[in-house]
């Protein structure tokens, strides 16, 4: 479904175009928007629908706002099915503006074309921090955006950065002590890191993926795509796919990908079966090649807002925390709900419909 929509404003004119497919103009003005942006995300490029994992209750949609015929915004939107005959739309780091001040507008123009084709709930989330993060956190709240429930935030709000402006050197000298101690033994046992380069390394790739999410089942991977999605992703937007051998045998994997003038990790998924740990090798290698691509920062892909909920968690934060990130806060997905039915009806029977999924698929074996 395609639609247009035309809103005079004083002496501008503000077009907003939303499509389930892009011609082919609109498509590479899409694109270059999407790489330039200040707050470039991979969950908000043409790539990201074809890698994500695939679901037959969801579709995709593309979102373009003009002012003037410039661009100004535009979003990546995953439409998912809800019970009841409803639909919601989700917005991963998305929509993208170049500047914050634009936000309002875009959010207003975006809610006009949802509610046009049937939407009646949506939830967003830009990846903005900083400065531009007061005035596009009160955009959203002029909109009747509001965070919601901490069990509906399906993205982390608060990353760690390691900044890559500077000399390998001084990136390594910025690590805690444990972290380049572990950098070390792993040198000493032998553990090396290649690129994937062929059909074989991506099969390996994906066998280390499936025995680290059977080996740790609290931990949730069902949004991350695949080794091949992975890859094609790294080939669309820039990045590496790595793996860590030791004689001989690959006992690690890890993924990155660029966004804008950042790197953020994919996965990272080892076979630790005692000694040196394959996982910091195989980071600051992708480090040392994002610092090779231009990147001035790597994005470790999330930390707890608090204390650390569980024991699984807790060593995931502290392998990241060797590295001694800088933390970054950005806003939790925000929602709004159009018609008569609440917010809270709805996602409550997402909720009891995924726990009824669950229950099937385990009783499924």
């Amino acid at each position: 479904m395609n639609a247009r929509i035309g809103v005079p404003v004083a002496d501008m004119t503000i077009v907003s175009h939303l499509a389930s497919m892009l011609e082919a103009g609109d498509a590479a003005a899409f694109d270059d928007f999407m790489r330039a942006g200040p707050f470039s995300a991979y969950q908000q490029s043409r790539a990201w629908p074809l890698a994500a994992p695939g679901h037959d209750r969801r579709q995709w949609r593309y979102f373009l706002c003009r002012q003037n015929g410039t661009m100004i915004g535009a979003a990546v939107i995953r439409c998912t099915k809800l019970p009841m005959g409803f639909w919601m739309a989700s917005l991963q780091r998305g929509p993208m503006v170049h500047d914050p001040d634009h936000l309002a507008a875009v959010l207003g123009e975006l809610k006009q074309a949802l509610r046009r084709s049937g939407c009646c709930l949506v939830h967003l989330g830009p990846r903005v921090r900083g400065r531009a993060l007061p005035a596009m956190a009160e955009a959203m709240r002029s909109h009747g955006f509001a965070p919601v429930d901490a069990r509906d935030q399906a993205l982390h709000n608060v990353t760690g950065i390691v900044w890559l402006d500077k000399p390998e050197a001084d990136i390594l000298a910025g690590f805690k002590q444990r972290a380049r101690r572990a950098l070390r033994a792993a040198e000493k046992a032998g553990i090396t890191v290649r690129p994937v380069d062929s059909p074989a390394d991506l099969d390996t790739y994906q066998q280390l993926l499936d025995a680290f999410a059977a080996a740790r089942p609290d931990y949730d991977m069902r949004g991350q795509p695949d080794a091949r999605g992975q890859a094609a992703l790294v080939e669309s937007l820039g990045g590496a796919l790595l793996l860590a051998e030791r004689d001989g045998v690959a006992v690690g994997a890890h993924a990155f990908v660029r966004q804008a003038d950042e790197a953020i990790w994919l996965s990272l998924a080892t076979l630790d079966r005692g000694g040196a740990s394959p996982g910091y090798p195989l980071l600051w290698e992708g480090m040392r090649r994002a610092r090779a691509l231009g990147c001035v920062g790597y994005d470790l892909a999330g930390l707890p807002e608090d204390e650390p909920q569980d024991p699984g968690e807790a060593g995931r934060v502290q392998f990241k925390n060797g590295f001694a990130p800088h933390r970054r806060i950005m806003p939790p997905t925000q929602g709004a709900s159009f018609g008569p039915v609440p917010q809270s009806v709805l996602l409550g029977a997402r909720r009891a419909y995924r726990t009824f999924q669950r229950l099937r698929h385990s009783a499924n074996g």
